[in-house]
């Protein structure tokens, strides 16, 4: 008899210590997300997909020969004010986000996104044409002036005065 009660004690102490640790969980401030509706505040610093702004690409290929694992694909033709940009892809199933495409790059066209959810069913659809090849970029500045391309200001800076 004393056996059964000690047995019956020891699960209501058990059960207690199970619903106290229970309890302590329930007040507590939730740490997941329920994404998509919700997302994490990504730093500043952030790599998520490469972006290109095809208008400010002067179509130098230092981030294509820069990239270690070859992910970049650039096609022009034409030499000078004459060149133009036939393609710009980044094939996501190669790129290990390093950074050293945006490093690289002169006008600042290259840049990580704050970008990071791409699921996709198919990896083909994870090369990323940024070019359509049938009507191609002129990469010299005066040129894409010429032909109506938005060519983004240089950054002023901070004003007199300030």
């Amino acid at each position: 008899m004393t056996e059964y009660v000690r047995d019956i004690c020891d699960t209501v102490i058990s059960t207690l210590k199970g619903m106290r640790i229970t309890g302590k969980h329930l007040v507590r401030k939730p740490v997941t997300l329920q994404y998509p509706d919700e997302r994490w505040v990504l730093p500043e610093r952030f790599k998520g997909f490469i972006i290109n702004e095809t208008a400010r690409c002067d179509g130098c290929l230092r981030c294509a020969k820069v990239c270690p694992v070859g992910c970049i694909y650039i096609e022009t033709t034409g030499k000078g004010k004459d060149r133009f940009m036939h393609r710009y892809a980044v094939d996501y199933n190669k790129c290990i986000w390093c950074g050293l495409c945006t490093v690289e790059c002169p006008t600042g066209a290259c840049q990580h996104s704050l970008d990071y959810d791409h699921s996709l069913y198919d990896r083909k659809r994870l090369v990323y044409e940024f070019v359509d090849p049938r009507q191609p970029i002129p990469c010299h500045k005066a040129r894409r002036l010429e032909l109506g391309y938005y060519v983004p200001d240089a950054d002023p800076g901070p004003e007199k005065g300030e």
